[in-house]
């Protein structure tokens, strides 16, 4: 066996002895690539995950519609998004290490014509930035795009990454995909610039899943409401105590 041949034999082999997982849903069955303790998932009936977004995603998304992922992680929720019919799934998710668990998950489903993701950042600018993690391993959460701030405040550096940040508004003109009907925006922090970035696109979906806590909660509260009320957005204000409590559903009436 020659030395090419012999390394892609021994990488393809390291891949498929990697630990996975499955979980179950209402939809069918997920597997997950289980890169670090970060990135196993959690599923529909793990009550320290998110059973809302679970939830609004089976009662809002039809055949057919597009939904945006905006803060992907390993793609828990783009995944199952993708298994209702012709859902289609823009998925972004700035951490190297996260997107390529994203990768191998959506490879391992067999959704890559259902999923397309993009490994940038997503802010109120389309620029040349940083990424500031607090983890960077596989899975992780509370890192964020431009400062090393996140909805809690400033925290230690464990490392950066070079990441391109874009306006959402930039992304859907420069990409001409469909416009979007539904967007999920969990970022731990900067939804408030992410949405600034987005006001065209908002003024057409159809709802709007978005996690405040943090400073979102207190003093970028006001601001967020606003933007989602003049994009013709109201609050289901019932889904501040499902699940998680941490996400707010704003739908189009």
């Amino acid at each position: 066996m020659d030395k090419r041949l012999r390394q892609k034999t021994f990488s393809r082999v390291s891949n498929e002895l990697r630990e996975r997982t499955k979980i179950e849903t209402d939809k069918g069955e997920l597997i997950f690539q289980i890169d670090s303790n970060a990135s196993i998932p959690k599923g529909p009936e793990n009550k320290k995950g998110e059973p809302e977004t679970f939830e609004w995603i089976s009662t809002y998304l039809s055949p057919g519609e597009t939904v945006i992922d905006i803060g992907a992680n390993i793609g828990v929720f783009s995944l199952y998004a993708a298994l209702i019919p012709n859902v289609h799934v823009v998925a972004f998710e700035p951490s190297a290490n996260s997107f390529s668990t994203l990768n191998t998950n959506i490879r391992l489903n067999g959704l890559d014509e259902s999923i397309e993701a993009y490994c940038l950042g997503v802010s109120n600018e389309t620029k040349l930035t940083k990424l500031y993690m607090k983890d960077s391993s596989s899975g992780s959460s509370h890192n964020s795009v431009g400062s090393s701030q996140n909805q809690f405040g400033q925290f230690d550096v464990e490392s950066q990454q070079a990441v391109l940040s874009i306006k959402l508004d930039d992304f859907i003109m420069l990409s001409k995909s469909k416009k979007p009907n539904h967007i999920k925006l969990d970022v731990d922090g900067i939804e408030l610039q992410i949405l600034k970035g987005s006001k065209e696109a908002l003024k057409t979906i159809n709802s709007i899943l978005i996690e405040i806590e943090g400073n979102n909660s207190t003093e970028n509260l006001d601001e967020i409401n606003t933007i989602l009320k003049d994009s013709g957005l109201k609050e289901e204000r019932s889904w501040r105590n499902k699940g998680s409590r941490r996400n707010r559903l704003f739908t189009r009436k």
